[in-house]
């Protein structure tokens, strides 16, 4: 979707309530991406630790 504001396609940007700017709009997706896959690593990461956790024989609560 980034890509295609980001080329003005036509599908995207064509029409009178669309966006006037692309490029911008793009940036903004790409960010959203950006942050959103931050959030996935860290939350794998932690997962991971609480698996590694629970076989060491840590006492649940």
């Amino acid at each position: 979707m980034g890509l295609l504001f980001k080329n003005d396609h036509h599908e995207m940007v064509g029409g009178i309530e669309d966006p006037e700017n692309g490029p911008e709009v793009a940036a903004t997706i790409f960010i959203a991406v950006l942050i959103y896959a931050g959030f996935l690593v860290f939350c794998g990461l932690q997962g991971l630790l609480h698996l590694r956790e629970n076989r060491r024989g840590a006492i649940a609560l």
